[in-house]
């Protein structure tokens, strides 16, 4: 959904490392206001910041509802206030007084719930920060009304259940969640009364149980924010969006016990976006030039010019290098540890990523063309025979070429797509090929089997790896050849070039 999103105050930064340190205190600045489309947000954008620094009940941002209490101090500006030192702004209810019940309750609350771009929806990743401070918060004593009064709300529109609540009841400050279940975080909230106390809620929104919600928190004393609550593998989001629900936020004061008044301070509203910017697919390692060889014994004819990244391409080693996966030296499929031909110790380059075939099976059968060099190929052979002319060999996890790469600390890959340019030894070798990876141990098929007919000419092969997001671990992926029709001699496949596809994201 492309939704324009509203950017406030002065300037503009994003996340230090990251979310490495879930629990720094990380400060962000916003850009003046400006209009973009939310394909264009930046991990660590800030989407709204409510600071009450221009002394206006709505922070002088258009959608900011103050209240809908009708009396005079249901809403009113306080000074100081927290983070942002000159205002905040202070929600008042009188228990029993009807300029202070609204929307069906004793409450004052503000929201953003007419501000497209602070709404929520499935898939959304955000960061909500607020400050809060309990005005001569009285003491419960046992016997006391038992009522809770939210300060904060995620809420989704149409009356569905609320995700999470930040409660005071009793002498405690607790969040509630949509399942009714809670958490208390502060177990005796007296200590903190007239002091500012700092929030902190992580959340990837979703229907399903692929979501999580993380709240932080900042008492008077501490440097930084603790972790106090966490839902993981949970469905955040309560709404249908097909039935035009989305998800807000609120703060102020709803619900306060009978014969009472209660008034509560709030500063520092602000949501942070934590999804990733939408990112190009591109080549993260192999050879984009088809008639150049990557896999070559002496060392792939990479053209820098062509390539995805050109400024990825190491003039010295010669290969394609991206800057977010592990590479330890120059990389190729090359002949380690054979002995025939002898290893030339320029040829054994050891390192990630790094290409290799099924040893115990399969068989290096030197280049083709006769010579290094662009349209040379790299030559397996040693695959399996047909047990008769009509009966193809079949699918054998032994024999394979290899590819292993590895992202760097703090990067995870989504991949695209693997392509390879193959050609078969003769008409009777093996012409259909398979894809699989280590992700599930090389059990099942990334996307379908392909075959060609194709002997002497290279032929063009592509896998969609798609189904290979988030993935933070080393990778193998095989590639398998089988569909022989010889029933005796050596069967070869050679490997012109290859290309991965995809993405190197930085984990969130």
């Amino acid at each position: 959904m492309a939704i324009a999103v509203l950017f406030l105050a002065s300037a503009c930064s994003k996340m230090e490392n990251g979310l490495s340190s879930q629990t720094g205190d990380q400060s962000f600045t916003v850009p003046k206001i400006a209009t973009i489309s939310s394909a264009n947000l930046n991990y660590g954008d800030t989407i709204l910041n409510v600071t009450y620094e221009n002394g206006a009940l709505n922070s002088g941002i258009t959608g900011i509802n103050p209240t809908n209490a009708t009396a005079s101090d249901a809403a009113y500006i306080i000074s100081p206030g927290a983070t942002t030192p000159n205002h905040g702004i202070a929600h008042k209810v009188v228990y029993g007084d009807s300029g202070y019940n609204s929307d069906g309750n004793w409450r004052s609350e503000s929201d953003a719930q007419q501000i497209i771009a602070a709404r929520y929806f499935p898939g959304d990743e955000r960061r909500y920060e607020f400050s809060v401070l309990l005005k001569d918060w009285p003491v419960w004593n046992q016997g006391d009304p038992t009522n809770e009064s939210n300060v904060f709300q995620l809420k989704v529109s149409g009356g569905e259940n609320v995700p999470l609540m930040i409660r005071a009841q009793r002498n405690a400050i607790r969040i509630r969640y949509q399942d009714v279940s809670t958490k208390d975080i502060v177990t005796n909230l007296q200590p903190y009364v007239n002091q500012w106390i700092q929030f902190r809620i992580d959340v990837l929104w979703a229907t399903t149980t692929t979501g999580y919600m993380r709240t932080y928190m900042k008492l008077p004393g501490q440097s930084d924010f603790v972790l106090v609550d966490e839902k993981t593998n949970y469905a955040s989001f309560t709404g249908d969006v097909s039935n035009g629900n989305f998800g807000y936020i609120k703060w102020g004061l709803y619900v306060v016990p009978p014969n009472s008044t209660r008034t509560v301070y709030h500063d520092d509203i602000r949501i942070i976006n934590l999804n990733q910017a939408p990112t190009a697919t591109g080549l993260i390692w192999g050879n984009s030039v088809p008639d150049a060889n990557p896999a070559y014994l002496d060392g792939p004819y990479t053209i820098a010019s062509n390539l995805t990244n050109p400024t990825a391409y190491n003039n010295t080693s010669h290969v394609y290098i991206h800057p977010k996966i592990k590479y330890q030296a120059s990389q190729n499929i090359v002949y380690v540890n054979s002995t025939s031909p002898a290893p030339n110790p320029a040829d054994n380059v050891v390192g990630t990523p790094r290409s290799d075939f099924s040893r115990s099976t399969l068989s290096a059968s030197g280049i083709s063309s006769g010579a290094p060099g662009p349209g040379g190929r790299y030559l397996v052979a040693g695959w399996a025979n047909a047990t008769s002319a009509t009966t193809p060999s079949a699918f054998d996890p032994t024999e394979y070429y290899e590819f292993y790469l590895e992202p760097k600390s703090g990067y995870y890959f989504n991949f695209s797509d693997v392509k390879f340019t193959v050609l078969r030894g003769g008409a009777t070798h093996p012409n259909t090929f398979v894809l699989r990876s280590s992700v599930d141990n090389f059990a099942t098929n990334i996307s379908a089997p392909v075959t060609i007919s194709g002997t002497t000419t290279a032929t063009s092969i592509s896998f969609n790896a798609s189904v290979l997001s988030n993935i933070t671990t080393p990778v193998t992926f095989r590639l398998y050849a089988y569909g022989a029709t010889a029933t005796s001699g050596n069967t070869s496949v050679g490997v012109n070039d290859f290309q991965v596809n995809g993405q190197v994201l930085a984990t969130p």
